[in-house]
């Protein structure tokens, strides 16, 4: 809970809290909003240039979220009843591969046919964060409105002090634990020189336009067979228009605005070639995906942003001398698969165990050390995994297996750790990395054959109309609803889950190697025919490498795959007869 902060007497004196969180966006409010809900009794400040009422449909990016992130709102955050009632029910992430020229119901898609086991949103930020200052005001946090931070001075050992102005008049502030929410302003990281100097290639532009936009209107009506494959409103997906190099996303503002924004790799579209106004935008769209272009004719533009090389991180986000980072003001993950929320619970997550250690007097640099590893370990890992995609934008089946790839990792073995707050205990999370070690080299493996495969397949021997990445792959669902929520204290249960998860991903490992190397290698597949159980560590395109890289020396017993093999094969169509006659 919050507990009011008494103002001590006297123009001069300056008052102290236990929490002083600089910056009222999404990532402060939910920690504000967090300490409400516990049982500790904080004295909180938040501070936030920015004034009620906060406008609604065109305020913040990041509308989007995925089940984890939705997880920590309408559960950690007790916001379920809040976000049915007022914000859009997310139908899954979905991705239009190919490019935009041509027919575009011919574009391979990937997505859901109806709404996911686990709920997710489309969130309208400036609602969103409206409600939650009511939320912490009416719990009796201090929320200044109108307040921009200053400084912050960090005092190892005592109260940090915050400078802010506020009503005209400079102010100031103690607390015990000070929190910088401040978002791309990243002040402490810039003051404390954490910053590791390191951006992402890829690049955003984005708007918001008063009404709806629906791929749905990008196909004849007379085309049943399209519209019937999925029962629901392709409106509610985030959707993705993929073409090399680039994704063009067009996601739902509820009660029917739409928020559009092109992500490209700069090496392969240069930001200047849309990102310096929305006419620039619209003409790269003309070019790229003419569809969405004709689309925007006659609507009014709410407003238009831009960011060049987006994604950072840092050194440190967490200290023993009782700071932290959370949200954008610590790093920034690549958007493409919607987890800046789930980021944000992770973080706060952190921050409140660390302020409930340091109330008991058992918080140490090592716990602190810790956090700061799983986090941005987690960050970089996210942001390299998707960004190392991009190339291969406009290549559906590499692209597919590869989200079936990275679907398979994160809701086997990352989702459970947030979902039952094993990343939170050091000795949990140690035992279930040791489980999941067993693929870190297979997962670095996985990523070059992806990239290689791109590279080598002028034409890809495989194509295929839709996969529902739920229905359509029942293996993977099962590993999905297995570990949601509601959270379990049976851990050992839970790592025999993860450990399944394990093997799974090991057997994928096989099934696409052997897909890839059917296609850009045939005449070395009676090498692996002969082997039905290979070293995934050492799984590359390269044929003359295999020997020497120990493809055929195996670390682990074989199993039976072949039922996996068949859920996979099912998915694509051969566009040859040798593909033909190896799928079979």
């Amino acid at each position: 809970m919050i507990v009011p902060i008494v103002r001590p007497a006297g123009r001069q004196a300056v008052p102290e809290y236990d929490l002083i969180i600089c910056g009222g966006g999404l990532a402060g409010l939910a920690l504000a909003r967090q300490v409400a809900l516990s049982d500790l009794e904080l004295s909180v400040l938040v501070l936030d240039p920015l004034t009620r009422p906060l406008p609604e449909a065109a305020f913040k990016i990041g509308e989007s979220t995925i089940e984890t992130g939705a997880y920590y709102y309408f559960d950690r955050l007790q916001l379920r009843d809040y976000l049915e009632a007022e914000h859009l029910e997310k139908l899954g992430l979905r991705y239009f591969y190919g490019g935009g020229q041509g027919d575009f119901a011919a574009r391979p898609e990937y997505g859901v046919a109806r709404f996911l086991p686990a709920k997710s949103y489309q969130l309208d930020r400036g609602k969103l964060e409206h409600h939650l200052r009511d939320l912490v005001d009416a719990a009796g946090a201090d929320l200044r409105e109108g307040a921009r931070v200053r400084d912050i001075e960090i005092e190892p050992g005592g109260m940090h002090e915050v400078s802010f102005v506020h009503d005209a008049q400079e102010q100031r502030a103690r607390g015990r634990w000070v929190v910088d929410a401040m978002g791309r302003r990243r002040y402490l990281q810039h003051k404390l020189k954490l910053d590791r100097g390191w951006r992402g290639p890829c690049s955003s532009a984005w708007w918001r336009i008063r009404g709806k936009v629906s791929v749905n209107d990008f196909v004849p009506p007379t085309n049943v067979e399209w519209r019937r494959r999925v029962s629901e409103d392709r409106w509610q997906s985030t959707n993705h228009l993929m073409g090399k190099g680039y994704w063009v996303w067009l996601i739902p503002l509820a009660p029917d605005n739409t928020s559009v924004g092109i992500v490209t790799h700069d090496a392969i579209h240069p930001f200047d070639t849309y990102g310096l106004s929305y006419e620039t935008a619209l003409a790269w769209l003309r070019r790229h995906e003419p569809l969405v272009a004709a689309a925007m004719v006659g609507r009014e533009v709410l407003d238009f942003a831009k960011l060049k090389r987006y994604s950072h991180t840092s050194r440190q986000v967490f200290s023993a001398d009782r700071w932290a980072c959370t949200g954008v003001s610590g790093f920034f993950a690549d958007p493409y698969y919607s987890v800046g929320s789930n980021m944000i619970g992770f973080a706060n997550g952190f921050i409140m165990q660390m302020i409930r250690m340091d109330r008991a007097g058992t918080l140490t640099a090592d716990y602190v050390n810790y956090a700061n590893r799983y986090l941005l370990t987690l960050n970089d890992f996210l942001t390299d995994t998707i960004q190392r995609g991009y190339p291969n934008h406009h290549l559906g089946p590499i692209m597919a297996l590869k989200t079936i790839w990275d679907y398979y990792v994160g809701w086997g073995t990352t989702d459970p750790q947030f979902y039952h707050d094993v990343y939170l205990d050091p000795t949990l999370a140690t035992a279930m990395s040791g489980v999941i070690a067993r693929i870190v080299v297979t997962q670095a493996r996985m990523m070059k054959l992806f990239e290689d495969w791109g590279r080598r397949a002028d034409r890809i021997g495989y194509t295929f109309g839709f996969i529902d990445y739920i229905e359509d792959l029942p293996t993977l669902k099962r590993l999905h609803v297995r570990n949601l929520p509601p959270k379990t204290d049976d851990f050992r249960t839970l790592l025999g889950n993860v450990r399944e998860a394990v093997d799974r991903i090991e057997e994928l490992a096989h099934v696409i190697f052997l897909l890839a190397v059917r296609d850009v290698a045939p005449e070395a597949l009676p090498r692996l025919a002969a082997t039905p159980w290979i070293n995934t560590e050492a799984i590359g395109l390269d044929p003359s490498s295999w020997e020497r890289d120990g493809l055929f020396a195996p670390k682990t017993a074989r199993r039976d795959y072949s039922g996996l093999e068949r859920e996979i094969a099912r998915l694509l169509t051969a566009n040859n007869a040798v593909l033909a006659r190896g799928a079979s």
